[in-house]
C-alpha cells in the first residue's frame, strides 16, 4: 500500500506499507510496516507523550518470552505481579521488538478450584 491515498490518510507522504491482518480473538488487528522514511534516530519509549502499545493476555509468559527472543524481542525486566487491586497476582512485562515497537503481555494468576469434601 502506497501513495496519495497513504498520504492523505496516515500523513505519510511517499511512504510504502506492509501490512499483515491478524484475527485474535474475535478481534481484528491491524500491523504496518512503514517503509521509505526517515526514522528519527531512537524508538520512541513507553513514557514518551503519544507512545501507544498492545497489550495481550498470556497463559504462559515464560514460555512467551522464550519465544519472542528468537525473532529479537527483548524483555525490558523480568516478569512482575501486579500488588494489589482488580488485576492482583497478574505477572506483567513489556517486551520491544527489533524495529521499536513495544507489546505488554499479562499472565493473571492461576485460579485454584478448591472442593469441599463435606459436600
Amino acid at each position: 500500500m502506497g501513495g496519495e491515498f497513504l498520504g492523505q490518510v496516515t500523513g505519510a507522504h511517499g511512504a510504502r506499507v506492509r501490512l499483515a491482518i491478524v484475527s485474535l480473538a474475535d478481534q481484528t488487528i491491524e500491523l504496518l510496516e512503514y517503509q521509505g522514511l526517515d526514522r528519527p534516530s531512537a524508538p520512541a519509549k513507553p513514557f514518551d507523550p503519544g507512545f501507544a502499545h498492545l497489550a495481550l493476555v498470556v497463559d504462559d509468559i515464560d514460555a512467551l518470552l522464550a519465544r519472542i527472543a528468537a525473532y529479537g524481542w527483548m524483555a525490558q525486566g523480568t516478569p512482575q505481579p501486579i500488588a494489589s487491586g482488580a488485576r492482583a497476582g497478574t505477572r506483567v512485562i513489556y517486551a520491544v521488538g527489533p524495529d521499536g515497537a513495544t507489546i505488554e503481555f499479562m499472565q493473571p494468576p492461576l485460579v485454584t478450584v478448591t472442593t469441599d469434601p463435606t459436600s
